[in-house]
């Protein structure tokens, strides 16, 4: 069982990007029971592969001690709000809810495949030879 979450867990990290999240916030009382899967999921974040993906994310951490429910806050670039309540989540959850959200929004992904034709490969060898 163990091996098929590390597997599952290094298959969401290799796919996870924040291309379309603006900010990211962790809101977390660390003396509650129930934090663990938000800390692994802030520390799978800070993995440098998913930081390069967007350099100009904002990640934030909210420590208290006041018994607040653990959650996290992704605000993504056109201001769509998504809040996670991660009390009863496991850090799999998380990053899979995480991972279908993000992927959604990438820009990347509504951009279509240049099309390449002979007549543009033609067009740009004359223009190299033109110079």
């Amino acid at each position: 069982m163990a091996f098929a979450l590390r597997k599952a867990t290094s298959y969401l990290i290799k796919r996870l990007h924040l291309r379309p999240v603006k900010k990211i916030k962790f809101t977390f009382d660390p003396y509650m029971n129930n934090v663990k899967s938000i800390r692994d999921v802030a520390s799978t974040l800070h993995l440098p592969d998913v930081l390069e993906t967007n350099v100009g994310t904002a990640v934030k951490f909210d420590i208290r001690s006041d018994r607040i429910e653990p959650q996290i806050d992704v605000e993504f670039n056109d201001g769509e709000k998504l809040i996670f309540k991660t009390g009863n989540l496991s850090h799999l959850e998380i990053l899979d809810y995480l991972y279908e959200y993000v992927d959604e929004k990438d820009p990347k992904k509504h951009e279509g495949p240049e099309l390449v034709t002979k007549s543009s490969k033609v067009a740009s060898k004359m223009k190299g030879k033109r110079k």
